[in-house]
């Protein structure tokens, strides 16, 4: 998190270019669709429910798009608030999940850091000052210092697995572990808990000090630069599929940056289609700054702004159906489910996909039912009935993570359940 970076001017053609770079990307991994209104706003605060590491890229052209930057060139630009590890040398080696040995070893030397701020990007402590990456750690200890006196034994443990699968010489020293080949484990965080020991206690103050300098900085940058700033409250992407909690410290941002409003913005990903995931950007009402505690407001907001997709509506009556030990469900009945979960939606005033509020809806429904059916989670007695197999069913990660979205925007853990 280094100063200097963080105060350089942003370069507007390398801003586009990354716009553009994003549409292709977000375009060609998914079907997007963008609902609600957004207006280029200086000081506007957007609120960002987490859903997945797609988010910004996924976002961020819905947001160029409904400001108009390329054609309103004195428009207030957005920029972000990112996890503060980004700007550290080794993140695109270390980050990704399942990339090859041979890629982590040859991108580890790349750092994106130093041209962040040029597409307005600001470093935040990620998840938290509490926590503490293994490799920053070991960058700002001796490098001769031996690896076992810095870390736990069972993280240190994980160097030496990985130096037999690699077939290397066990790292002896702090030294010998900071090398592409353990960059993934360099990228894992520890608790205060786990990096107890006194080597560690000035650069926990180190973490903490750098980390509300980082928060001091942004807000200044909201308060006077004129842009709009995007935050993801919930500090990383949801495990589960459920919406919130918020990471505490929000109320007192929004009273010290003082945005003229906030802009609650909530993502969905449809993965119950053949082919391309869909994926859903919705944009929800202006809030106003002073109107009660930022984090309790904006999480009713993010729920209610998130949008209702098919696959959600049918994962969620599925799952209750095969909880309650059914082993089948009519069509017509799922039919029915999603009609009245579209109607209550609409009058409720939250987004829904545009395919199912008019008559697209049975031809989308059928869609989700034919991915079901690919998943092999349930199979198709005829026209009329669907059987399902709840083992599969319940154990499958994609069905269960939209059934809890579902349940969540709504604020309740229960499920509901095709009847008929």
């Amino acid at each position: 998190m280094a100063e200097p970076e963080s105060e350089l001017e942003p370069y507007e053609p390398l801003y586009d270019g990354v716009a553009l770079g994003m549409w292709l990307y977000s375009r060609a991994a998914f079907r997007v669709e963008t609902l609600g209104e957004l207006r280029s706003e200086p000081g506007l605060l957007l609120v960002s429910t987490h859903r997945a590491e797609s988010d910004v890229p996924l976002l961020c052209p819905s947001v160029y798009s409904r400001c108009h930057f390329l054609l309103d060139r004195r428009a207030a630009r957005l920029c972000f608030a990112a996890r503060d590890d980004m700007f550290d040398r080794g993140f695109v080696a270390g980050f990704p999940d399942r990339l090859p040995l041979g890629a982590r070893r040859l991108l580890y030397g790349l750092r994106a850091g130093p041209y962040l701020p040029r597409v307005r990007v600001h470093p935040i402590p990620y998840p938290g000052i509490t926590w503490m990456r293994i490799g920053w750690a070991l960058e700002r200890l001796p490098a001769a210092m031996p690896l076992d006196a810095a870390l736990p034994p069972e993280v240190a443990q994980r160097f030496r697995a990985r130096a037999e699968e690699a077939r290397l010489d066990s790292p002896c020293s702090v030294g010998d572990a900071l090398t592409g080949v353990y960059a993934d484990l360099l990228w894992a965080y520890c608790s205060r808990e786990e990096l107890s020991s006194s080597v560690f206690e000035e650069l926990w103050r180190t973490r903490a000090s750098e980390g509300a300098a980082a928060l001091r900085r942004l807000i200044g940058h909201a308060r006077t630069s004129g842009e709009m700033l995007l935050l993801f409250p919930e500090g990383k992407p949801s495990e589960d599929g459920s919406i919130g909690p918020l990471q505490p410290g929000l109320d007192l941002f929004v009273r010290r940056a003082r945005p003229p409003a906030l802009k609650p913005v909530a993502i969905s990903y449809d993965g119950l289609v053949p082919g391309r995931s869909r994926a859903v950007v919705a944009f929800g009402a202006r809030l106003g700054p002073d109107d009660g505690p930022a984090e309790e407001r904006l999480l009713a907001a993010l729920r209610a702004t998130m949008p209702l997709t098919a696959g959600q509506v049918v994962a969620h009556e599925l799952v209750a159906a095969a909880g309650a030990g059914r082993e089948s469900v009519l069509a017509g009945a799922i039919d029915r489910a999603v009609a009245a979960a579209v109607a209550s939606a609409l009058a409720e005033g939250r987004p829904v996909e545009r395919a199912l509020r008019g008559s697209e809806r049975r031809a989308r429904l059928s869609e989700t039912l034919r991915a079901l059916i690919q998943r092999g989670v349930a199979a198709s007695r005829d026209r009329r009935s669907l059987v399902l197999e709840p083992d599969r069913l319940l154990a499958d990660p994609i069905v269960l993570r939209s059934a809890r979205e579902y349940a969540s925007a709504r604020g309740a853990d229960g499920g509901g359940l095709a009847s008929g």
